[in-house]
Protein backbone atom coordinates (compact mmCIF):
# COMPACT_ATOMS: atom_id res chain seq x y z
CA UNK A 1 0.00 0.00 0.00
CA UNK A 2 1.42 3.30 -1.15
CA UNK A 3 2.45 5.67 1.90
CA UNK A 4 1.35 9.08 1.28
CA UNK A 5 4.26 12.06 2.75
CA UNK A 6 3.35 14.52 5.37
CA UNK A 7 2.91 17.23 2.38
CA UNK A 8 0.73 15.39 0.27
CA UNK A 9 -1.25 14.20 3.14
CA UNK A 10 -2.39 17.86 4.37
CA UNK A 11 -2.70 18.91 0.79
CA UNK A 12 -5.48 15.90 1.03
CA UNK A 13 -6.89 17.23 3.68
CA UNK A 14 -7.24 20.84 2.31
CA UNK A 15 -8.87 19.25 -0.69
CA UNK A 16 -11.18 17.06 1.68
CA UNK A 17 -12.14 20.03 3.48
CA UNK A 18 -13.56 21.70 0.03
CA UNK A 19 -15.46 18.50 -0.85
CA UNK A 20 -18.85 19.50 1.16
CA UNK A 21 -18.56 22.96 -0.36
CA UNK A 22 -18.59 20.80 -3.82
CA UNK A 23 -21.01 19.13 -3.17
CA UNK A 24 -23.46 21.32 -2.12
CA UNK A 25 -22.76 23.23 -5.26
CA UNK A 26 -23.46 20.14 -7.35
CA UNK A 27 -26.83 19.58 -5.09
CA UNK A 28 -27.82 23.03 -5.51
CA UNK A 29 -27.14 22.92 -9.08
CA UNK A 30 -29.55 19.37 -9.10
CA UNK A 31 -32.30 21.39 -7.83
CA UNK A 32 -31.48 24.28 -10.16
CA UNK A 33 -31.63 21.72 -13.46
CA UNK A 34 -35.09 20.07 -11.98
CA UNK A 35 -36.71 23.66 -11.59
CA UNK A 36 -35.33 24.89 -15.01
CA UNK A 37 -36.05 21.54 -17.10
CA UNK A 38 -40.02 22.05 -14.78
CA UNK A 39 -40.63 25.32 -15.83
CA UNK A 40 -39.05 24.63 -19.48
CA UNK A 41 -41.39 21.70 -19.60
CA UNK A 42 -44.78 23.72 -18.51
CA UNK A 43 -43.50 26.30 -21.57
CA UNK A 44 -43.40 24.00 -23.84
CA UNK A 45 -46.45 22.11 -23.15
CA UNK A 46 -47.98 25.37 -22.96
CA UNK A 47 -46.19 26.23 -26.41
CA UNK A 48 -47.46 22.58 -28.07
CA UNK A 49 -51.37 23.30 -26.45
CA UNK A 50 -51.22 26.56 -28.42
CA UNK A 51 -49.79 25.50 -31.70
CA UNK A 52 -51.81 22.80 -31.50
CA UNK A 53 -55.50 24.83 -31.31
CA UNK A 54 -53.66 26.70 -34.19
CA UNK A 55 -53.75 24.19 -36.35
CA UNK A 56 -57.21 22.82 -35.21
CA UNK A 57 -58.55 26.12 -36.27
CA UNK A 58 -57.26 26.00 -39.24
CA UNK A 59 -58.91 22.24 -39.83
CA UNK A 60 -62.31 23.21 -38.33
CA UNK A 61 -61.96 26.11 -41.38
CA UNK A 62 -61.43 23.59 -43.81
CA UNK A 63 -63.91 21.61 -42.35
CA UNK A 64 -66.18 24.63 -42.32
CA UNK A 65 -65.65 25.44 -45.88
CA UNK A 66 -66.51 21.71 -47.06
CA UNK A 67 -69.66 21.70 -45.19
CA UNK A 68 -70.92 25.31 -47.00
CA UNK A 69 -70.22 23.25 -50.35
CA UNK A 70 -71.58 20.12 -49.17
CA UNK A 71 -75.58 21.60 -50.35
CA UNK A 72 -74.17 23.23 -53.76
CA UNK A 73 -72.65 20.11 -54.65
CA UNK A 74 -75.56 17.98 -54.80
CA UNK A 75 -76.85 19.93 -57.55
CA UNK A 76 -73.88 20.37 -59.30
CA UNK A 77 -73.00 16.51 -59.26
CA UNK A 78 -75.34 16.95 -62.54
CA UNK A 79 -73.39 19.54 -64.32
CA UNK A 80 -69.61 18.62 -64.53
CA UNK A 81 -68.44 22.31 -66.34
CA UNK A 82 -70.74 24.12 -63.32
CA UNK A 83 -69.17 21.67 -61.20
CA UNK A 84 -65.40 22.85 -62.05
CA UNK A 85 -66.56 26.61 -62.51
CA UNK A 86 -67.66 26.66 -58.36
CA UNK A 87 -64.39 25.04 -57.72
CA UNK A 88 -62.10 27.05 -59.57
CA UNK A 89 -64.49 30.31 -57.81
CA UNK A 90 -63.87 28.72 -54.21
CA UNK A 91 -59.81 28.00 -54.87
CA UNK A 92 -59.73 31.63 -56.10
CA UNK A 93 -60.77 32.64 -52.90
CA UNK A 94 -58.68 30.45 -51.06
CA UNK A 95 -55.58 31.00 -52.96
CA UNK A 96 -52.26 30.37 -50.42
CA UNK A 97 -54.41 28.09 -48.71
CA UNK A 98 -55.83 25.41 -51.06
CA UNK A 99 -53.68 24.56 -54.33
CA UNK A 100 -56.20 22.21 -54.88
CA UNK A 101 -60.27 21.26 -54.66
CA UNK A 102 -62.76 18.81 -56.37
CA UNK A 103 -65.50 15.79 -55.94
CA UNK A 104 -64.90 12.50 -56.68
CA UNK A 105 -67.69 10.04 -57.85
CA UNK A 106 -68.12 6.62 -54.82
CA UNK A 107 -66.32 4.83 -57.61
CA UNK A 108 -63.36 6.78 -56.69
CA UNK A 109 -62.31 8.57 -60.00
CA UNK A 110 -62.26 12.54 -60.55
CA UNK A 111 -65.75 14.09 -61.28
CA UNK A 112 -64.78 18.02 -61.15
CA UNK A 113 -61.99 19.79 -60.07
CA UNK A 114 -61.14 23.48 -59.67
CA UNK A 115 -58.03 23.22 -61.94
CA UNK A 116 -57.61 21.62 -64.79
CA UNK A 117 -57.40 17.59 -65.10
CA UNK A 118 -57.34 14.59 -67.23
CA UNK A 119 -60.29 12.27 -67.66
CA UNK A 120 -59.73 9.05 -65.44
CA UNK A 121 -58.31 10.33 -62.58
CA UNK A 122 -58.59 7.59 -59.97
CA UNK A 123 -57.86 8.63 -56.12
CA UNK A 124 -60.13 5.87 -54.27
CA UNK A 125 -57.04 4.73 -52.34
CA UNK A 126 -56.34 7.27 -50.89
CA UNK A 127 -56.99 7.20 -47.44
CA UNK A 128 -59.36 10.10 -46.80
CA UNK A 129 -61.74 8.94 -50.05
CA UNK A 130 -62.27 5.45 -47.68
CA UNK A 131 -62.37 7.50 -44.36
CA UNK A 132 -65.22 9.26 -45.68
CA UNK A 133 -66.90 7.07 -47.53
CA UNK A 134 -66.90 4.64 -44.80
CA UNK A 135 -67.70 6.68 -42.33
CA UNK A 136 -70.28 9.01 -43.99
CA UNK A 137 -68.09 11.93 -41.70
CA UNK A 138 -65.30 14.54 -42.52
CA UNK A 139 -61.48 13.20 -42.92
CA UNK A 140 -58.39 14.23 -42.74
CA UNK A 141 -55.84 12.24 -45.32
CA UNK A 142 -51.88 11.86 -44.62
CA UNK A 143 -49.08 13.52 -46.56
CA UNK A 144 -49.83 12.83 -50.77
CA UNK A 145 -48.26 14.04 -53.68
CA UNK A 146 -51.50 15.53 -55.70
CA UNK A 147 -52.14 13.50 -59.09
CA UNK A 148 -53.53 16.48 -60.69
CA UNK A 149 -51.22 19.44 -59.36
CA UNK A 150 -47.97 17.25 -58.86
CA UNK A 151 -47.93 19.23 -55.16
CA UNK A 152 -47.16 18.18 -51.64
CA UNK A 153 -50.17 18.33 -49.43
CA UNK A 154 -52.80 17.25 -47.10
CA UNK A 155 -55.84 16.51 -48.52
CA UNK A 156 -59.46 16.38 -46.62
CA UNK A 157 -62.45 14.71 -47.50
CA UNK A 158 -66.39 15.31 -46.63
CA UNK A 159 -69.23 13.01 -48.14
CA UNK A 160 -72.00 14.69 -50.19
CA UNK A 161 -75.25 13.28 -49.58
CA UNK A 162 -78.50 13.11 -51.19
CA UNK A 163 -81.63 14.14 -49.55
CA UNK A 164 -82.39 10.59 -48.34
CA UNK A 165 -78.60 11.53 -46.22
CA UNK A 166 -77.22 8.60 -48.84
CA UNK A 167 -73.45 9.41 -49.73
CA UNK A 168 -73.57 10.14 -53.68
CA UNK A 169 -69.79 11.34 -53.90
CA UNK A 170 -66.76 12.72 -52.24
CA UNK A 171 -65.57 16.35 -51.90
CA UNK A 172 -61.74 17.15 -51.15
CA UNK A 173 -59.64 19.95 -50.48
CA UNK A 174 -55.92 19.75 -51.02
CA UNK A 175 -54.55 21.88 -48.27
CA UNK A 176 -51.32 23.40 -48.92
CA UNK A 177 -48.25 22.68 -46.66
CA UNK A 178 -47.49 26.10 -46.44
CA UNK A 179 -50.41 27.45 -44.39
CA UNK A 180 -49.20 24.41 -41.63
CA UNK A 181 -45.35 25.73 -41.62
CA UNK A 182 -46.40 29.38 -41.53
CA UNK A 183 -48.26 28.65 -38.43
CA UNK A 184 -45.16 26.65 -37.08
CA UNK A 185 -42.88 29.41 -37.99
CA UNK A 186 -45.18 32.09 -35.65
CA UNK A 187 -45.45 29.88 -32.51
CA UNK A 188 -42.60 32.07 -30.43
CA UNK A 189 -39.97 28.86 -29.75
CA UNK A 190 -37.31 29.26 -27.29
CA UNK A 191 -33.64 29.42 -28.79
CA UNK A 192 -32.50 25.67 -30.82
CA UNK A 193 -36.71 24.82 -30.50
CA UNK A 194 -38.10 22.96 -32.98
CA UNK A 195 -41.56 22.49 -33.68
CA UNK A 196 -42.53 19.09 -36.59
CA UNK A 197 -45.90 18.28 -37.66
CA UNK A 198 -45.70 14.78 -38.78
CA UNK A 199 -48.90 12.42 -40.26
CA UNK A 200 -50.49 9.49 -39.22
CA UNK A 201 -47.29 7.97 -41.14
CA UNK A 202 -44.76 10.43 -39.59
CA UNK A 203 -43.98 11.87 -42.04
CA UNK A 204 -42.85 15.69 -41.32
CA UNK A 205 -45.96 17.71 -43.13
CA UNK A 206 -44.48 20.98 -41.41
CA UNK A 207 -41.04 21.88 -39.21
CA UNK A 208 -39.67 24.73 -38.18
CA UNK A 209 -36.66 25.55 -38.69
CA UNK A 210 -36.22 23.19 -41.37
CA UNK A 211 -33.22 21.00 -41.76
CA UNK A 212 -31.12 19.09 -44.60
CA UNK A 213 -31.02 16.12 -42.23
CA UNK A 214 -35.55 16.66 -42.18
CA UNK A 215 -37.33 18.09 -44.87
CA UNK A 216 -41.50 18.10 -45.73
CA UNK A 217 -42.13 15.13 -47.21
CA UNK A 218 -39.27 12.73 -45.28
CA UNK A 219 -40.21 10.55 -42.41
CA UNK A 220 -39.04 10.82 -38.57
CA UNK A 221 -36.74 7.75 -38.42
CA UNK A 222 -35.91 7.81 -34.68
CA UNK A 223 -37.04 5.13 -32.91
CA UNK A 224 -36.36 6.62 -29.53
CA UNK A 225 -39.05 9.65 -31.05
CA UNK A 226 -41.39 7.75 -32.53
CA UNK A 227 -42.17 5.12 -30.16
CA UNK A 228 -43.50 8.28 -26.87
CA UNK A 229 -44.74 9.70 -30.27
CA UNK A 230 -47.06 7.16 -31.20
CA UNK A 231 -48.40 5.35 -27.92
CA UNK A 232 -50.47 8.37 -26.43
CA UNK A 233 -52.06 11.83 -27.92
CA UNK A 234 -49.73 14.07 -25.72
CA UNK A 235 -47.14 13.58 -23.30
CA UNK A 236 -43.75 14.47 -22.46
CA UNK A 237 -40.49 12.51 -22.93
CA UNK A 238 -36.81 12.95 -23.06
CA UNK A 239 -34.30 11.17 -25.76
CA UNK A 240 -31.34 11.62 -27.77
CA UNK A 241 -31.63 12.74 -31.59
CA UNK A 242 -29.74 10.15 -33.85
CA UNK A 243 -29.07 13.15 -36.53
CA UNK A 244 -26.64 15.15 -33.75
CA UNK A 245 -26.81 12.90 -30.74
CA UNK A 246 -28.27 15.73 -28.24
CA UNK A 247 -30.37 15.31 -25.42
CA UNK A 248 -33.29 17.16 -25.82
CA UNK A 249 -36.66 17.72 -23.72
CA UNK A 250 -39.70 16.51 -26.34
CA UNK A 251 -43.40 17.20 -25.75
CA UNK A 252 -46.51 16.11 -28.12
CA UNK A 253 -50.06 16.51 -28.34
CA UNK A 254 -52.81 15.19 -31.39
CA UNK A 255 -54.25 17.61 -33.67
CA UNK A 256 -57.78 16.69 -34.15
CA UNK A 257 -59.11 12.73 -34.63
CA UNK A 258 -60.50 11.43 -37.49
CA UNK A 259 -63.71 9.35 -37.34
CA UNK A 260 -61.78 5.59 -36.97
CA UNK A 261 -60.03 7.07 -33.40
CA UNK A 262 -56.98 7.39 -35.50
CA UNK A 263 -54.84 10.95 -35.10
CA UNK A 264 -54.36 12.20 -38.22
CA UNK A 265 -51.60 14.90 -37.49
CA UNK A 266 -49.81 15.13 -34.26
CA UNK A 267 -47.33 18.33 -33.36
CA UNK A 268 -43.67 17.47 -31.77
CA UNK A 269 -42.01 20.31 -29.93
CA UNK A 270 -38.40 19.79 -28.30
CA UNK A 271 -35.70 21.84 -27.00
CA UNK A 272 -32.62 20.68 -25.90
CA UNK A 273 -31.55 19.88 -22.73
CA UNK A 274 -28.26 22.02 -23.00
CA UNK A 275 -30.48 24.85 -23.14
CA UNK A 276 -32.86 23.94 -20.39
CA UNK A 277 -29.77 23.85 -18.13
CA UNK A 278 -27.58 26.42 -19.54
CA UNK A 279 -28.15 28.72 -16.98
CA UNK A 280 -28.02 26.07 -14.15
CA UNK A 281 -24.43 24.90 -15.92
CA UNK A 282 -23.37 28.67 -16.00
CA UNK A 283 -23.50 28.89 -12.19
CA UNK A 284 -21.99 25.63 -11.82
CA UNK A 285 -19.35 26.98 -13.40
CA UNK A 286 -18.98 29.94 -12.16
CA UNK A 287 -19.24 28.41 -8.40
CA UNK A 288 -16.73 25.51 -9.35
CA UNK A 289 -14.17 28.29 -11.15
CA UNK A 290 -14.54 29.80 -7.95
CA UNK A 291 -14.13 26.72 -5.57
CA UNK A 292 -11.18 25.72 -7.28
CA UNK A 293 -9.46 28.85 -7.07
CA UNK A 294 -10.20 29.09 -3.31
CA UNK A 295 -8.75 25.31 -3.11
CA UNK A 296 -5.76 26.09 -5.20
CA UNK A 297 -5.00 29.23 -3.33
CA UNK A 298 -5.41 26.74 -0.09
CA UNK A 299 -3.16 24.28 -1.84
CA UNK A 300 -0.35 26.92 -2.70
CA UNK A 301 -0.68 28.16 1.39
CA UNK A 302 -0.43 24.58 2.59
CA UNK A 303 2.36 23.67 0.54
CA UNK A 304 4.31 26.45 0.91
CA UNK A 305 3.46 26.79 4.46
CA UNK A 306 4.29 23.00 5.17
CA UNK A 307 7.58 23.45 3.81
CA UNK A 308 8.17 26.41 5.44
CA UNK A 309 6.50 25.26 9.37
CA UNK A 310 6.62 21.85 9.20
CA UNK A 311 9.08 19.76 6.68
CA UNK A 312 12.40 21.52 7.18
CA UNK A 313 12.26 21.07 10.66
CA UNK A 314 10.93 17.26 9.71
CA UNK A 315 14.26 16.70 7.07
CA UNK A 316 16.28 18.31 9.96
CA UNK A 317 15.00 15.73 12.28
CA UNK A 318 15.59 12.75 9.60
CA UNK A 319 18.64 14.12 8.73
CA UNK A 320 20.13 13.70 12.29
CA UNK A 321 18.08 10.17 12.30
CA UNK A 322 20.14 9.01 9.21
CA UNK A 323 23.29 10.20 10.70
CA UNK A 324 22.29 8.27 14.22
CA UNK A 325 21.27 5.24 12.33
CA UNK A 326 24.50 4.78 10.20
CA UNK A 327 26.55 4.91 13.67
CA UNK A 328 27.10 9.21 13.79
CA UNK A 329 26.10 9.51 17.52
CA UNK A 330 27.75 12.68 17.31
CA UNK A 331 24.61 14.33 15.18
CA UNK A 332 22.34 17.29 16.43
CA UNK A 333 19.26 18.76 15.24
CA UNK A 334 20.65 22.06 16.44
CA UNK A 335 16.37 23.18 16.02
CA UNK A 336 16.10 26.24 17.85
CA UNK A 337 14.41 25.88 21.18
CA UNK A 338 10.39 26.45 20.91
CA UNK A 339 6.64 25.83 22.24
CA UNK A 340 6.03 24.37 19.30
CA UNK A 341 5.67 20.41 18.94
CA UNK A 342 8.46 20.14 16.30
CA UNK A 343 11.14 22.07 18.48
CA UNK A 344 10.39 19.65 21.34
CA UNK A 345 10.98 16.96 19.51
CA UNK A 346 14.13 18.19 18.14
CA UNK A 347 15.36 19.17 21.31
CA UNK A 348 14.36 15.53 22.92
CA UNK A 349 16.35 13.97 20.10
CA UNK A 350 19.36 16.13 20.45
CA UNK A 351 19.58 14.52 24.21
CA UNK A 352 18.64 11.03 23.17
CA UNK A 353 21.76 11.24 21.09
CA UNK A 354 23.81 12.99 23.41
CA UNK A 355 23.10 10.11 26.01
CA UNK A 356 23.27 7.35 23.32
CA UNK A 357 26.70 8.60 22.19
CA UNK A 358 27.78 8.32 25.77
CA UNK A 359 26.61 4.91 26.33
CA UNK A 360 27.81 4.22 22.62
CA UNK A 361 31.28 4.97 24.38
CA UNK A 362 30.73 2.85 27.28
CA UNK A 363 29.76 0.20 24.96
CA UNK A 364 32.96 0.09 22.84
CA UNK A 365 35.02 0.54 25.65
CA UNK A 366 32.98 -2.81 27.20
CA UNK A 367 32.98 -4.38 23.64
CA UNK A 368 37.38 -4.07 23.25
CA UNK A 369 37.66 -5.25 27.12
CA UNK A 370 35.16 -8.28 26.47
CA UNK A 371 37.03 -8.95 22.95
CA UNK A 372 40.75 -8.74 24.22
CA UNK A 373 39.62 -10.71 27.13
CA UNK A 374 38.14 -13.26 24.58
CA UNK A 375 41.26 -13.52 22.32
CA UNK A 376 44.10 -13.16 24.92
CA UNK A 377 44.80 -15.42 27.55
CA UNK A 378 44.44 -13.59 30.98
CA UNK A 379 48.28 -14.73 32.59
CA UNK A 380 50.46 -13.95 29.76
CA UNK A 381 48.57 -11.28 27.77
CA UNK A 382 49.64 -12.96 25.00
CA UNK A 383 46.90 -14.48 22.24
CA UNK A 384 44.85 -17.68 23.37
CA UNK A 385 43.96 -20.36 21.08
CA UNK A 386 41.36 -19.66 19.98
CA UNK A 387 42.76 -16.51 18.30
CA UNK A 388 45.70 -18.93 17.14
CA UNK A 389 43.21 -20.87 14.98
CA UNK A 390 41.49 -17.40 13.53
CA UNK A 391 45.19 -15.53 12.92
CA UNK A 392 46.69 -18.84 11.45
CA UNK A 393 44.11 -19.45 9.06
CA UNK A 394 43.92 -16.02 7.82
CA UNK A 395 47.68 -15.89 7.43
CA UNK A 396 47.89 -19.20 5.84
CA UNK A 397 44.95 -18.33 3.11
CA UNK A 398 47.28 -14.92 2.50
CA UNK A 399 50.22 -17.15 2.05
CA UNK A 400 48.51 -18.89 -0.66
CA UNK A 401 47.42 -15.72 -1.97
CA UNK A 402 50.83 -14.40 -2.45
CA UNK A 403 53.02 -17.77 -3.11
CA UNK A 404 54.69 -17.15 -0.16
CA UNK A 405 55.82 -19.48 2.67
CA UNK A 406 54.52 -19.32 6.93
CA UNK A 407 56.08 -21.04 9.69
CA UNK A 408 54.97 -22.42 12.98
CA UNK A 409 56.96 -22.51 15.63
CA UNK A 410 55.76 -24.32 18.99
CA UNK A 411 57.06 -23.88 22.09
CA UNK A 412 57.15 -25.49 25.67
CA UNK A 413 58.81 -25.14 28.36
CA UNK A 414 61.65 -28.23 29.73
CA UNK A 415 60.18 -29.91 33.35
CA UNK A 416 58.14 -26.77 33.93
CA UNK A 417 56.31 -28.41 36.10
CA UNK A 418 59.04 -29.01 38.72
CA UNK A 419 58.32 -25.20 38.76
CA UNK A 420 55.04 -25.70 39.66
CA UNK A 421 55.78 -28.87 42.93
CA UNK A 422 58.28 -26.90 44.15
CA UNK A 423 57.79 -23.34 44.31
CA UNK A 424 54.22 -23.46 43.64
CA UNK A 425 51.98 -22.41 40.96
CA UNK A 426 52.63 -18.62 41.82
CA UNK A 427 56.18 -18.88 40.71
CA UNK A 428 55.04 -20.72 37.91
CA UNK A 429 52.23 -17.85 36.80
CA UNK A 430 55.66 -15.72 37.19
CA UNK A 431 57.54 -17.43 34.78
CA UNK A 432 54.67 -17.71 32.25
CA UNK A 433 54.58 -14.08 32.10
CA UNK A 434 58.80 -13.56 31.65
CA UNK A 435 58.51 -15.78 28.58
CA UNK A 436 55.74 -13.90 27.02
CA UNK A 437 57.29 -10.98 27.53
CA UNK A 438 60.62 -12.38 26.18
CA UNK A 439 58.56 -14.22 23.27
CA UNK A 440 56.92 -10.56 22.64
CA UNK A 441 60.95 -9.35 22.39
CA UNK A 442 62.11 -11.79 19.74
CA UNK A 443 59.02 -11.31 17.27
CA UNK A 444 58.56 -9.37 14.62
CA UNK A 445 55.16 -6.85 14.31
CA UNK A 446 54.22 -8.91 11.77
CA UNK A 447 54.59 -12.14 13.83
CA UNK A 448 52.12 -13.55 16.60
CA UNK A 449 53.02 -15.26 19.54
CA UNK A 450 49.94 -16.80 21.19
CA UNK A 451 49.70 -19.67 24.29
CA UNK A 452 48.96 -22.68 23.04
CA UNK A 453 48.31 -24.41 26.71
CA UNK A 454 49.99 -24.83 30.01
CA UNK A 455 53.69 -24.18 29.28
CA UNK A 456 52.97 -24.08 25.39
CA UNK A 457 53.36 -21.28 23.04
CA UNK A 458 53.26 -21.18 19.23
CA UNK A 459 54.51 -18.55 17.17
CA UNK A 460 52.83 -17.39 13.38
CA UNK A 461 55.88 -16.72 11.40
CA UNK A 462 54.59 -14.87 7.75
CA UNK A 463 56.97 -14.99 4.68
CA UNK A 464 59.72 -16.76 6.99
CA UNK A 465 61.94 -19.41 4.99
CA UNK A 466 63.05 -22.36 6.16
CA UNK A 467 66.46 -21.01 7.45
CA UNK A 468 64.76 -18.21 8.62
CA UNK A 469 62.10 -20.10 10.90
CA UNK A 470 64.99 -21.97 12.30
CA UNK A 471 67.16 -19.12 13.19
CA UNK A 472 64.21 -17.53 14.70
CA UNK A 473 63.56 -20.56 16.78
CA UNK A 474 66.96 -20.87 17.55
CA UNK A 475 67.60 -17.47 18.53
CA UNK A 476 64.32 -17.89 20.90
CA UNK A 477 65.93 -20.97 22.24
CA UNK A 478 68.65 -19.28 23.23
CA UNK A 479 66.84 -16.16 24.99
CA UNK A 480 65.13 -18.72 27.03
CA UNK A 481 68.07 -20.61 28.10
CA UNK A 482 69.69 -16.73 29.17
CA UNK A 483 66.76 -15.34 31.05
CA UNK A 484 67.84 -15.47 34.79
CA UNK A 485 64.80 -15.79 36.64
CA UNK A 486 64.38 -15.21 40.95
CA UNK A 487 61.39 -15.68 43.07
CA UNK A 488 61.08 -14.28 46.29
CA UNK A 489 64.81 -13.29 46.20
CA UNK A 490 65.39 -17.05 45.23
CA UNK A 491 67.39 -17.51 41.95
CA UNK A 492 65.30 -20.10 39.71
CA UNK A 493 67.54 -22.89 37.95
CA UNK A 494 68.32 -22.11 33.97
CA UNK A 495 65.04 -22.42 31.75
CA UNK A 496 65.20 -24.38 28.17
CA UNK A 497 62.62 -24.77 25.86
CA UNK A 498 61.96 -27.46 23.07
CA UNK A 499 60.71 -26.19 20.08
CA UNK A 500 59.30 -27.53 16.51
CA UNK A 501 59.14 -25.92 13.72
CA UNK A 502 56.81 -26.59 10.39
CA UNK A 503 56.91 -24.78 7.18
CA UNK A 504 53.97 -23.68 4.58
CA UNK A 505 53.73 -25.08 1.81
CA UNK A 506 57.05 -27.68 2.57
CA UNK A 507 55.45 -29.67 5.45
CA UNK A 508 51.67 -28.89 5.09
CA UNK A 509 49.40 -27.04 3.58
CA UNK A 510 46.40 -26.38 6.11
CA UNK A 511 46.35 -24.64 9.51
CA UNK A 512 45.57 -27.55 11.36
CA UNK A 513 48.12 -30.26 9.69
CA UNK A 514 50.35 -27.26 9.90
CA UNK A 515 49.72 -27.16 14.03
CA UNK A 516 50.19 -31.43 14.06
CA UNK A 517 53.70 -30.95 12.05
CA UNK A 518 54.95 -28.41 14.36
CA UNK A 519 53.83 -30.12 17.26
CA UNK A 520 55.22 -33.47 16.23
CA UNK A 521 58.44 -32.08 15.74
CA UNK A 522 58.26 -30.39 19.30
CA UNK A 523 58.27 -34.21 20.70
CA UNK A 524 60.71 -35.23 18.53
CA UNK A 525 62.76 -32.40 20.15
CA UNK A 526 61.79 -33.66 23.82
CA UNK A 527 62.73 -37.61 23.23
CA UNK A 528 65.79 -36.01 21.29
CA UNK A 529 66.86 -34.63 24.57
CA UNK A 530 64.92 -31.51 25.15
CA UNK A 531 67.04 -27.59 24.91
CA UNK A 532 67.07 -28.16 20.91
CA UNK A 533 64.86 -26.77 17.86
CA UNK A 534 63.81 -29.88 15.47
CA UNK A 535 62.29 -28.73 12.41
CA UNK A 536 59.21 -31.11 10.91
CA UNK A 537 59.75 -33.77 7.98
CA UNK A 538 58.32 -33.40 4.75
CA UNK A 539 55.50 -36.16 3.91
CA UNK A 540 56.25 -37.99 0.57
CA UNK A 541 53.96 -36.41 -1.48
CA UNK A 542 54.91 -32.66 -0.06
CA UNK A 543 58.75 -33.56 -1.24
CA UNK A 544 57.29 -34.88 -4.73
CA UNK A 545 55.64 -31.32 -5.02
CA UNK A 546 58.84 -29.91 -3.40
CA UNK A 547 60.98 -31.61 -6.18
CA UNK A 548 58.56 -30.70 -9.42
CA UNK A 549 58.73 -26.87 -8.07
CA UNK A 550 62.35 -26.85 -8.09
CA UNK A 551 62.63 -28.40 -11.78
CA UNK A 552 60.25 -26.30 -13.01
CA UNK A 553 61.88 -23.00 -11.62
CA UNK A 554 65.64 -24.83 -12.08
CA UNK A 555 65.83 -22.12 -15.06
CA UNK A 556 64.82 -19.84 -13.68
CA UNK A 557 67.55 -19.35 -10.98
CA UNK A 558 70.04 -20.58 -13.62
Amino acid sequence: MRSFSTRSKLILLVVASALPALALTLYSTLEEREAAKANARADLVRLTRLATREQEQIIEGVRQTMVASSQVLTALQADRAACNRYFARLLAQNRGRYHSMGLFNLDGYLFCNAVPWKPGTYSGDRDYFQLAKSSGQFSIGSYQMGRVTGLQGVNFGYPVKDAEDKVTGIAFIGFDLASFNRVAMSTPLPPEGIITLVDRNATVIARHPITDRVQIGRKLENPRVLKPLFSAKSGVFETTRLADGIERLYVHDAVAENPDGTIPIRILVSLPLSVIFADANRALTRNLVGIAVATLLLVLGAWYGTELFVLRSIRTLLDAARSVRSGDLGARTRLRQGNDELSQVGQAFDEMAETLQRRDVELRKAVLELKEQALTDPLTGLYNRRYLRDVLARELMRAKRRNSPLAAVMVDIDHFKRINDALGHEAGDMVLKELSALFKRCIRGSDTACRYGGEEFVLVLPEASLDGARSKAEDVRSAVKSLGLSFHGKSLWPLSASIGVALFPQHASEAEALLSKADEALYRAKAAGRDRVVMSEMSAAASQSAQATAITDAPERS
